[in-house]
């Protein structure tokens, strides 16, 4: 998200995936939603974020809706400020191990982000630890059977969740987010360079909003009962580049069919 430019330096010294998908015909769908507008160690005269955690919010409604698959309490966690410390997130995606091969798992983040990692509530300045890597993610996801695997993110710098995790001994199984067979698909909202920023006008991270809006119907340009995720690219990345004037150009990446679906109507 976008921040004061001595907060971002701050925050880059240190070191952030809706609905995705409503339904298959079968199989359910874990969510994990993740939200920081207020954090710990930040005042919004520091860095502290407008719509993050409204931005959730209603990520969560829409899973929980009809087009969004109607998923069930049990299967979906919200996380909102100071819900979303690094060890509540991490938790939460201990969730994720519960999918079957016919099941979806979700995540999404809006907050601050980094080159190489999602910005929690609690992170300390002095402790890169405190941070939520993507190879923490990646690990999550790859531990969970999902036939489907979203990661969702409205967060400075995102595209970087692209890169492979340098291989080691400890890290070279978190590389990868998915096993062979499996769909993968990374909505992230901005390329390895760019900010993500909110809108004032629009009261929510322009990502989100126009992300929402896709999967709530607009994307459907076929007009018949399944959104693909090619429909809701076509729709948010020119809508976000046209808003921010070229400065902000969403990712979608991953290993999936065009014809993905991700909401029905």
């Amino acid at each position: 998200m976008k921040k004061p430019n001595h907060i971002h330096a701050w925050l880059l010294g240190l070191g952030l995936c809706l609905g995705l998908q409503s339904v298959w015909a079968q199989g359910q769908t874990y969510a994990v939603v993740v939200g920081i507008a207020d954090y710990k160690a930040l005042t919004y005269q520091t860095g502290d974020l407008r719509y993050a955690d409204q931005d959730a919010r209603r990520v969560a409604a829409f899973l929980a809706s009809r087009g969004g698959g109607q998923v069930a309490p049990a299967r979906l966690r919200l996380l909102t400020n100071q819900q979303a410390t690094g060890a509540g997130i991490r938790s939460a995606m201990k969730l994720f191990t519960q999918a079957k091969p016919t099941d979806r798992i979700v995540l999404y983040f809006s907050g601050h982000g980094l080159t190489d990692s999602f910005v929690p509530y609690d992170v300390r300045p002095d402790d890169p630890a405190s941070l939520l890597t993507y190879a923490d993610i990646k690990a999550a996801f790859r531990a969970s059977a999902a036939g489907v695997k979203l990661c969702i993110a409205d967060a400075c710098l995102s595209g970087n969740l692209t890169r492979p995790v340098q291989p080691t001994a400890q890290s070279a199984k978190a590389t990868r987010m998915t096993a062979s067979g499996t769909n993968v698909a990374m909505l992230l909202a901005s390329r390895s360079t760019q900010m993500a920023v909110e809108d004032k006008q629009l009261l929510a991270g322009t990502f989100t909003y126009f992300l929402l809006k896709g999967l709530q119907g607009e994307a459907n340009s076929d007009r018949d009962n399944v959104l693909t995720i090619k429909e809701l690219h076509d729709y948010v990345v020119p809508r976000v580049r046209k808003l921010s004037k070229g400065k902000q150009s969403p990712v979608f990446y991953g290993r999936f069919s065009d014809t993905l679906p991700l909401a029905y109507f």
